[in-house]
């Protein structure tokens, strides 16, 4: 018996030694498909990502183009824009939209360049208006002067006999009140 366990000790070893040369055959196409399609999963990035930028370039493109309708010019001149600060400077962000709004309509324009809103800020028919809306606003936030002033009482405003203590009111009150008797 121990020579027939040796004899099948021996056959699964042979076996692995014969199946170590089988099993190379048989995994060889696993990793031929293995390898192709880690062939075809990076094709298919690769095509991926060349369309992403083929599309990344002509979106560069268009704004290329875009950029160059844009020049300097569009910004001004820098002493426009200083002349500008100025004629606006006396003005609220309100009063500066109005000179704005004004400008448009006066010249026709979407977009009035700094020296036609100096213009519309010097016409008379806006320093009108600006003026009239800030006497409207100083008047409606002036406060009223009382139509008729506190009485005073025997010389003492109202405000004197509120800060009097006790004593100092109740003889107040008795030499005032003996003065108006004293008279009838």
């Amino acid at each position: 018996m121990l020579e027939e366990e040796k004899e099948e000790k021996e056959t699964p070893e042979e076996n692995q030694e014969e199946g170590e040369e089988e099993t190379p055959e048989t995994p060889e196409p696993e990793k031929t498909e293995d390898k192709s399609k880690d062939l075809q999963s990076a094709i298919a990035q690769k095509e991926h990502f060349r369309t992403k930028a083929e599309k990344l370039e002509s979106e560069k493109k268009e704004l290329e183009d875009k950029l160059k309708g844009y020049s300097s010019k569009d910004l001004g001149d820098p002493l426009e824009v200083v002349r500008l600060g100025k004629a606006l400077a006396d003005n609220s962000e309100d009063e500066a939209d109005v000179i704005i709004t004004y400008a448009k309509g006066k010249f026709n324009t979407t977009k009035p360049t700094p020296e036609q809103i100096i213009q519309a800020s010097k016409d008379d028919w806006v320093t009108t208006a600006i003026s009239a809306k800030r006497a409207k606003v100083a008047g409606e936030n002036k406060t009223p002067e009382p139509s008729s002033p506190s009485p005073a009482f025997r010389g003492k405003s109202s405000e004197d006999l509120e800060k009097m203590d006790t004593k100092d009111f109740a003889k107040f009150a008795r030499d005032a009140f003996k003065g108006n008797r004293s008279g009838v």
